[in-house]
């Protein structure tokens, strides 16, 4: 334990002096000088009136942050290893056949249009996104675990275990591929292509976008133009959760801000991504909250909920969540109306508007009983079920097509579709 609080202390020693130094503007700061501890804490002014996050804030902020992540992970241990309880997967038996038929769901050779894929042809997986990618707090039993990470669970990059113990997007497509490669393995230092960070917003995306291009192309196993990647890009919880109501005014820009920055991220990867399908996905945050309103929580929920979600449930602001929920409503417009641009749209290269988050909720459609197994201990995260449930969504959505396409929380299983030999190809645009 004494080691672990010298390595903080020489982590924070290591800004520059940042933690300390005064700020010559009471009211507007900058993101990469200024009183390090306000400009996360306190209700800002930014220069260029930007939306921010502490992420993208200067590199040793981002410093800081993966090195007190690294020591608070060791101190703790991995918990990634876990698979037991009502808030995780019941496993399915070895006898259980995969829901779906696999033969003829692999192109005899990689197709050239991103709209001819089927399930098979996909070599390599990625994500972009925050805390809800990262798999934090998936499989915490208790509220010092909260912040790790259990990577290899995630519902869209997850690798760990199988579709029978850990129900993910990439353990999915590994039964019609299993050379798929990309996917995260338990913990942050095996994540391979998942390069979600927690407490990212909209605006740390197009920084996102260029850590995984950089990290794709210094990996000797991808050949960009011969592979082809599904990419899942969920993002805007933070943004409304724990960063509007932080920034004078924010409500009257952020919607813009967030537009600028998701067509920006998405310009860059159809840039220098070929072979490509991004999913893109509204983040289930503000309304897995708002539908908690009708459950009673446990009290540890309303120990966490007003630190990592501030702005809907700190006695400060959370006069104004309708506010921000009514601008969270019109950024998953945005996602939707942007997935139909052309520009973003190629022979190699496409995104899609997959919506099954939109209206997520602690109760499954149709149904009148929660299931807050779902969510982790902060009633903020997902559990492992949860992520389980919310990769069956997912894989639900990219075998329906556009304008089909359902949204809301299923019990897991219940419904898993499959793509048939009338309708082999995952959905896209240009192929409903």
């Amino acid at each position: 334990m004494m080691n672990a609080v010298c390595v903080l202390i020489i982590l924070v020693g290591s800004i520059n002096g940042q933690l300390l130094a005064p700020n010559s503007h009471q009211n507007v700061i900058s993101r990469t000088s200024g009183n390090l501890l306000r400009n996360i804490t306190g209700t800002q002014i930014y220069k260029d009136t930007i939306v921010t996050s502490p992420l993208d804030a200067s590199l040793p902020i981002r410093m800081f942050y993966r090195g007190f992540r690294e020591v608070y992970s060791r101190l703790l241990g991995e918990t990634g290893q876990r698979d037991s309880g009502d808030s995780f997967q019941r496993h399915v038996a070895p006898s259980k056949a995969f829901p779906c038929p696999l033969d003829g769901f692999r192109s005899p050779s990689p197709p050239e249009s991103v709209h001819q894929l089927r399930p098979g042809d996909i070599d390599i997986i990625a994500a972009v996104g925050d805390s809800l990618t990262t798999a934090t707090a998936a499989n915490s039993r208790a509220l010092w675990e909260v912040m790790v990470e259990n990577r290899g669970v995630s519902w869209s990059i997850g690798g760990q275990g199988t579709w029978r113990t850990h129900l993910t997007l990439p353990n999915i497509i590994k039964e019609f591929n299993s050379h798929l490669f990309g996917d995260s393995y338990n913990v942050h230092r095996k994540a391979q292509f998942n390069v979600a960070e927690n407490i990212a917003t909209t605006s740390d995306m197009p920084y996102n976008a260029k850590k995984l291009v950089r990290r794709m192309r210094l990996d000797s196993r991808v050949n960009m133009t011969h592979h082809w990647k599904i990419l899942t890009y969920m993002i805007g919880g933070n943004d409304f959760c724990s960063d509007v109501c932080y920034q004078t005014n924010a409500t009257q820009w952020i919607n813009e801000m967030q537009e600028k920055y998701l067509i920006e991220s998405l310009r860059y990867l159809r840039d220098n991504l070929p072979r490509t399908l991004v999913n893109l996905v509204p983040s289930p945050l503000i309304s897995l909250s708002f539908s908690m309103d009708r459950v009673q929580t446990p009290f540890s929920c309303s120990l966490t909920r007003p630190i990592e979600c501030s702005c809907l449930f700190g006695p400060s602001y959370s006069r104004d969540r309708k506010l921000f929920r009514s601008l969270e409503r019109k950024f998953v417009k945005i996602m939707e109306r942007v997935s139909f641009l052309a520009e973003l749209h190629t022979k190699d290269f496409t995104v899609v508007y997959q919506p099954f988050f939109k209206d997520a909720s602690v109760f499954y459609r149709g149904s009148k009983q929660s299931d807050m197994n779902l969510m982790s201990i902060d009633c903020v995260h997902l559990s492992q079920k949860g992520h389980a449930v919310s990769a069956n969504g997912l894989w639900n959505n990219m075998m329906e097509p556009v304008g089909q396409k359902s949204s809301g929380f299923t019990p897991l299983f219940q419904d898993f579709k499959c793509p048939t030999t009338q309708k082999p190809f995952i959905f896209t645009n240009a192929n409903s």
